[in-house]
């Protein structure tokens, strides 16, 4: 029986726990511990550590009718600064940034309860054939 919906479910409810509760962990566990001599989190500090990598980029085209080409809107001829202070935003905005994504991964799992639900009443229709007699083996 297929359980995908159940499984993303669980999986975005773990992310969003994980996202929410990251920075109050952080401070209450690890910034307060003396003992914890090696502390820090913020995007590409150091990436023994990471805890998820993706590649980003920014698209920007725009096309004319008649025309079949599109051309880029935005350019940026430093590739290396534009990075850097992508990262220094990310690591500015980074509570933000958690928060919102632990609210859309909780939304997502909420919209799919009711597509759980129906895998669950298929699984659930699925045992009853079981307790169900046979009756050709009888």
């Amino acid at each position: 029986m297929n359980t995908t919906t159940i499984d993303r479910i669980k999986a975005l409810k773990a992310g969003a726990d994980s996202f929410a509760s990251f920075h109050d962990h952080y401070s209450e566990k690890y910034a307060v511990d003396s003992h914890c001599d090696k502390k820090g989190y913020g995007f590409n500090r150091d990436d023994r550590f990471a805890a998820f990598k993706l590649t980003i980029s920014f698209d920007s085209w725009a096309g004319y009718y008649g025309n079949s080409g599109c051309s880029s809107i935005l350019s940026v001829s430093d590739q290396d600064i534009a990075k850097k202070a992508f990262i220094e935003a990310l690591n500015v905005n980074q509570k933000l940034i958690f928060a919102t994504m632990a609210k859309l991964m909780t939304v997502e799992a909420e919209s799919l309860t009711a597509k759980a639900k129906n895998e669950i009443a298929a699984l659930q229709a699925l045992v009853a054939e079981f307790d169900t007699p046979d009756p050709v083996a009888a």
